[in-house]
């Protein structure tokens, strides 16, 4: 079940359409975001491709993959977690109509902001008969490239025809989304919309878990409001048990403490702790003396970065997976998601919990270790090892990073707008934040232009080319001895629709680029296309109009028969490019014919 030889899971194919199905919906949520992540599940999504295709490599491919879901795919995540790209594509721009970023409101009680944490996904797929299928993902992981352990569960669902209680939860999940998308933000109309349309269905979807292990589910959202769930009264906190097993990167010692009491312990009981070498200190002074505690070796934390040849790439991993079990004599249940074992995670943050009751001689804990231990503990092969927590550990330092991250919560909640204006051929964005506050060693940019300036009130950035202008900013905060350097969302109003354009035309750059594009929409091997066309342009082949025409439009024919709405997709880029040498007035004719002929939107 946890064995991480051969039960591991790729990200990308978790989100491939079924066979027979395409995209309909897709609706993800994520602390931390990587663009150049988000790009690859776009893609795979897009194209049914691993993420690491050469096809990633293809701008015509990318291009394609993008302008088929990006009015599919709404991924919110925290204000704030957005990673500054090593170097910012046009491409990315592209990305801005998904992203919602939620900044929830600071906590006067808990003198804190507290965080938008849950790693999930609720996506839809449809095929031609109009048959739907529904997948609902919980997951440890953020939507990054992070190489440390993480955890994920799948549920598959179909169209029932009556209300089905358990999937209640993921509805009241998505109405907490919904009220999180402000409408000064891009295509804030599209994304209700497909959350909407999400929740009218979710109500009457029947998931199952796809296993001998698992019969039963819970799905446990929490911080949401109405809805959520108290995971502080779950039997977990409450109950007692035989054994229980915590595996969370980061604690709290009050946490651990409860959980450590007397009390809480049946006959001949075992408890576990697996956590980070860093959190050790916070369980001392006796608050865990009743766990079995063990944290990653260092030679596994550092082994990827020893291996690379650049240095300055840190690859090191570490646990980032939440498990918990508890088992209460034959009755095992096993929860994984977003929460941390901390206070603040079952107390105030937006979390996605996720339950599985089984049984003992299915889930306990010597078979979760030896899965995770690859054998037995005195294997040598084993990542773990035993800490003795009466020995001395060092006092964990004041982390400066902590107090730059809240500088960047707070500057995201200071209700900025941003708004556009040509000026002889070139551009101006006039930001205006709600603040009169100066934040002394913090600058801002356009994602795209090195003109940066301090936070103030009102700041103009001039002199900008179109491919300049976008809802993403690059913001850094400077400390003594840190910087953090984030990607923020801006509402900005006024962006030409030429610049979009003008991104599609970087790609679709002539009319056999043009050709090539359209041969990949038609496709059904996209790789098998790509290599195609590859061998083409470097083989001499003659590739005129006369000779690639006439194929392209055989291929249409094709597609008709067997997937008309394919050819609908042909749209994007007929109402992004005007210019003729591009695409030819003829090509436009055949294609409102085909149009026509088969009733296509």
């Amino acid at each position: 079940m946890f064995k991480t030889n051969t039960n591991r899971l790729n990200y990308g194919e978790m989100l491939m359409s079924p066979d027979g199905f395409r995209l309909e919906s897709a609706i993800g949520t994520t602390y931390s975001l990587d663009l150049e992540t988000l790009t690859a599940i776009a893609f795979s999504m897009g194209l049914s491709e691993e993420t690491d295709s050469d096809l990633m490599h293809n701008p015509v491919g990318l291009l394609n993959a993008l302008s088929t879901v990006s009015n599919k795919i709404v991924i919110f995540c925290e204000s704030g977690q957005i990673k500054l790209p090593s170097s910012a594509s046009s491409m990315y721009l592209l990305l801005e109509k998904m992203i919602v970023p939620v900044s929830l409101p600071y906590g006067r009680k808990m003198k804190t902001y507290p965080a938008f944490h849950p790693k999930t996904w609720t996506v839809t797929y449809s095929n031609s008969a109009g048959e739907k299928l529904y997948r609902f993902i919980v997951l440890s992981r953020n939507l990054t490239f992070d190489r440390s352990w993480d955890v994920a569960v799948s549920l598959d669902g179909k169209l029932s025809g009556r209300t089905q209680p358990k999937s209640k939860p993921i509805v009241d999940f998505l109405e907490f989304l919904n009220k999180q998308i402000k409408s000064d933000y891009t295509g804030a109309w599209e994304k209700r919309a497909i959350l909407s349309h999400a929740m009218k269905e979710l109500l009457k979807v029947k998931f199952e878990p796809d296993s001998k292990e698992f019969t039963d589910f819970q799905i446990m959202p929490m911080g949401i409001g109405e809805g959520q769930y108290d995971f502080t009264k779950d039997p977990f906190m409450q109950d007692t048990f035989h054994e229980a097993v915590v595996m969370s990167p980061f604690l709290s010692g009050s946490v651990i403490e409860e959980l450590n009491k007397p009390e809480k312990a049946l006959k001949d009981c075992r408890r576990t702790l697996i956590t980070r070498r860093t959190e050790l200190e916070k369980i001392q002074n006796g608050r865990a003396d009743h766990f079995d505690v063990y944290v990653m070796k260092d030679a596994v934390i550092d082994g990827e970065e020893a291996l690379s040849s650049d240095t300055s790439e840190k690859q090191q991993q570490d646990i980032h997976a939440k498990i918990y079990i508890r088992r209460k004599g034959s009755l095992s249940e096993l929860y994984l998601g977003s929460m941390n074992a901390t206070y603040s995670a079952m107390n105030k943050n937006v979390e996605m919990m996720l339950k599985l009751p089984t049984m003992k001689r299915y889930l306990d804990t010597d078979s979760f270790l030896q899965d995770i231990f690859g054998g037995s503990e005195d294997n040598p092969g084993n990542p773990f090892e035993a800490v003795d927590l009466t020995k001395t550990l060092p006092e964990a330092q004041p982390d400066e990073a902590d107090a730059l991250e809240k500088v960047v919560k707070k500057i995201c909640r200071l209700r900025g707008k941003a708004a556009v204006t040509e000026d002889k051929g070139k551009y101006k964005i006039s930001i205006c934040f709600d603040t009169e506050e100066e934040f002394e060693n913090t600058v801002i940019s356009p994602l795209r232009s090195n003109k940066s300036y301090g936070i103030v009130r009102n700041i103009e950035f001039p002199d900008l080319d179109l491919m300049q202008l976008s809802e993403f900013y690059k913001l850094e905060v400077k400390g003594k001895t840190q910087k953090i350097e984030r990607v923020i969302m801006i509402p900005t109003a006024n962006i030409p629709d030429g610049r979009d354009r003008e991104i599609v035309e970087s790609v679709v750059k002539d009319k056999q680029t043009f050709i090539e594009y359209v041969s990949f929409v038609l496709s059904d091997d996209y790789m098998l296309t790509f290599l195609e066309n590859t061998k083409m342009k470097t083989s001499g082949i003659d590739r005129s109009d006369a000779n690639l025409m006439p194929a392209i439009y055989e291929k249409m024919l094709r597609t008709a028969l067997t997937d008309k709405e394919k050819i609908s997709e042909i749209n994007y880029v007929l109402n992004m490019i005007e210019n003729k040498n591009i695409i030819p007035d003829e090509f436009r004719e055949t294609y409102e014919t085909f149009k026509r002929t088969l009733k296509l939107k």
